[in-house]
């Protein structure tokens, strides 16, 4: 009879040691998925904010294509720098600057 209630209670010993271990490993289990889940949702944030800003960009680069090929900017341009006017406009030169 002793010999029997040794026995369970080393059976029930090694069971609540399993029991403890097991809880321990499903325990760190998730907390390091927990932390894991963390950092992607800081990389996803991250990544977030750089296609926002890259598609910013490409909103101001298309503007500037716009601007640039607009008949106001060419005619800008050629008023600057190549020092041209209208057929119905007079060229004054001030030869004091």
């Amino acid at each position: 009879m002793e010999k029997r209630a040794r026995k369970k209670k080393s059976c029930g010993l090694w069971i609540h040691l399993f029991l403890v271990a097991f809880c321990v490993f499903v325990v760190a289990g998730v907390y390091w998925q927990y932390r894991e889940y963390r950092q992607l949702k800081v990389e996803l944030a991250d990544v977030e904010q750089q296609i926002a800003d890259e598609q910013q960009k490409t909103l101001d680069f298309q503007a500037k294509k716009d601007y640039y090929n607009s008949d106001s900017y060419i005619e800008q341009i050629a008023r600057e720098k190549l020092g041209l006017v209208k057929s119905n406009e007079i060229l004054y030169i001030n030869r004091e600057q």
